[in-house]
């Protein structure tokens, strides 16, 4: 039974896949800094959030496992009959979140540390389009861990859903954060995504177990990294949060990065590239969705 509800504002800007207002189905990517979230004796889920103007969405994933440690910089408990909780409540949701474990878990960099990465998209038609957009949101298996390595499964692209990663493996993020809030996606949402891929790329497109090389150089930068540290996202945990005074923190962007109009933004479709230049074979990153797509 839900005891409450709360307003959680988050010291980084990070993405979520966003459910439409009409339909309820995921449609788009939402940048946010603030939670909507019910709270019951002992687990808190993931209602909605915010956008940088204040219009709330639905959010594909209900489940939070943990964030990063600071990342929750306050919260405020609030009616559900509330303006701001309306907002989010009042609106469909399509999305069947099960109560079966899933499969994959949802990650999210902050939105400054987006990463430019390549990945491939399969409609009905059969036509497959490929880009590199910069990428904070991902898909992983449940087993790996939070800290790099792991692997990827999807790539949380600008319509909401999933594309297939052109890389296996995550290793590091350099000097960045790293990963800074951690789900588990509804089965539903995995099992179609899962379906997807392989109705276009067969059963080939799913990663292996993550390599040795991939292990060892990890184990190497850890050496000269100071670990991040995370906590898993508890009632108590919103209590504390609730304590801390709002800092309005200022300065701090909220945007992801640019996807509609990006300068570098690079586009194959079906094996071309925009101006009819089809992809060399050597270019393995973005040849490999067309290659095994004519090899079925």
């Amino acid at each position: 039974m839900i005891h409450s509800y709360a307003l959680i504002t988050l010291s980084r800007a990070i993405v979520l896949p966003g459910l439409s207002h009409r339909t309820g189905k995921p449609c788009r990517v939402v940048s946010t800094r603030q939670l909507v979230v019910s709270i019951n004796d002992e687990t808190v889920a993931l209602e909605g959030c915010l956008d940088p103007r204040g219009h709330g969405f639905r959010a594909a994933l209900r489940d939070i496992s943990t964030v990063q440690r600071g990342l929750i910089e306050h919260a405020e408990f609030m009616s559900p009959r509330s303006l701001i909780m309306r907002r989010v409540l009042d609106l469909p949701s399509a999305v069947d979140y099960g109560s079966g474990s899933a499969s994959a878990a949802y990650y999210s960099l902050s939105t400054q540390d987006s990463v430019e990465l390549i990945g491939g998209w399969g409609d009905a038609q059969g036509n497959v389009t490929v880009q590199m957009l910069p990428i904070c949101g991902f898909l992983a298996p449940t087993e790996d861990p939070v800290v790099a390595p792991w692997r990827q499964l999807g790539h949380l692209w600008p319509n909401g859903q999933f594309a297939r990663p052109s890389g296996a493996e995550v290793v590091s993020f350099v000097r960045q954060a790293g990963v800074v809030f951690a789900g588990v996606m509804p089965a539903s949402i995995v099992q179609e995504t899962e379906e997807r891929f392989a109705q276009t790329w067969g059963a080939g497109w799913r990663p292996g177990a993550i390599s040795e090389e991939a292990l060892s150089m990890a184990e190497k930068i850890a050496q000269v990294s100071k670990p991040r540290k995370y906590v898993p996202v508890t009632p108590e945990l919103i209590r504390l949060a609730a304590k801390k005074p709002l800092l309005h923190s200022t300065g701090v962007p909220w945007d992801y990065a640019p996807t509609t109009c990006y300068p570098g933004r690079k586009i194959w479709r079906n094996g071309l590239t925009r101006e009819g230049v089809a992809v060399p074979r050597d270019d393995w990153a973005v040849a490999k969705f067309f290659a095994q797509r004519e090899e079925r």
